[in-house]
């Protein structure tokens, strides 16, 4: 809870310092001229990405031999977004703590999900900046592609390969903290290569990318909304050369950086830059901020489901 706090209030100043300098009087022009008969779409769409990215939560358990009720995981999986402000969305091992809370799961066996969940996502993303590249005919989105991919590739390495992941063991056992943990590598390990495997990729990735496709549409919603049209395709490749710049950097939601590469890649597609700023700030509302609200939401479900049965 305190970190979703201390990730709203980094929010605010962030956005305000984004929207004074983008000329404070146009943004908000350009907000107010929204047509509230879209705001609901807003939703709609980023609640088809949650949707989507539970049936993959729900193969990824799955695969690891693990059946939980189904309103249940549900539940966890939504609290798991009330961490989403976290570097790399690592927070999320939230759902791992409420699954050894609740049903004894060990963490070393679903705390793979979470690393294979952002793995797949970035792949995913990456593929979309592609597309949307394809489609508008641009280049921009090509070194943030690379730089995905390097990541997605380094990790990928380090788990798959025997010498790779003894090396990196090594380094992380010099870390006191992790030393206590040496019992639990393997076990992440052998779970890590379950979920990454062809057979798991062949189905979560494109999962991802219907998701993060459809999640990536608010923002032609919104221009929309505003009388403006964005081309699928410029959507596509900001959205997602946004989330892989904001996923790579380990910045906490990709908090500035994601926004500042969304913007930057939309401003061509827009009448003045204020209006790109003002449909770049409220898709991250209807995206991000919405789903630490329904995480939020789901974490307190849970709590007090504890308490009645305490």
């Amino acid at each position: 809870m305190k970190k979703a706090i201390w990730g709203l209030v980094i929010a605010i100043i962030l956005y305000t310092v984004l929207v004074f300098h983008s000329d404070i009087q146009k943004v908000i022009s350009a907000a107010d001229s929204i047509n509230p008969r879209w705001i609901p779409l807003f939703l709609l769409l980023p609640l088809l990405n949650y949707g989507i990215r539970f049936l993959k939560w729900q193969y990824f358990l799955h695969r690891i031999n693990e059946k939980v009720p189904l309103k249940e995981s549900f539940l966890i999986f939504i609290a798991g977004f009330s961490m989403t402000v976290s570097p790399g969305k690592m927070g999320e091992l939230l759902k791992c703590s409420l699954l050894k809370k609740r049903r004894g799961i060990a963490v070393e066996k679903t705390s793979p999900i979470v690393v294979a969940e952002r793995l797949t996502d970035l792949i995913s993303m990456v593929l979309l900046a592609l597309i949307g590249a394809l489609l508008v005919k641009s280049q921009i989105a090509l070194p943030v592609a690379a730089a995905g991919s390097v990541f997605v590739i380094m990790a990928m390495f380090i788990l798959m390969n025997r010498w790779a992941w003894n090396l990196f063991s090594k380094l992380a056992f010099k870390v006191p903290f992790v030393k206590k943990k040496e019992h639990l590598f393997e076990g992440f390990r052998e779970a890590s290569m379950t979920l990454l495997d062809a057979k798991s990729l062949s189905v979560s990735v494109p999962l991802g990318m219907v998701s993060w496709g459809l999640e990536a549409l608010v923002l032609c919603v919104v221009a929309a909304s505003m009388g403006i049209h964005l081309p699928a395709g410029a959507a596509l490749l900001s959205h997602a050369a946004g989330s892989v710049a904001g996923a790579i950097s380990m910045i906490p939601g990709g908090l500035g950086l994601t926004e500042l590469t969304i913007d930057g890649i939309l401003r061509p597609y827009f009448p003045d830059p204020q209006a790109a700023m003002a449909t770049t700030l409220i898709m991250r509302f209807a995206t991000l901020w919405f789903s630490v609200i329904l995480g939020l939401g789901a974490l307190a479900v849970l709590k007090r489901k504890a308490k009645n049965i305490d």
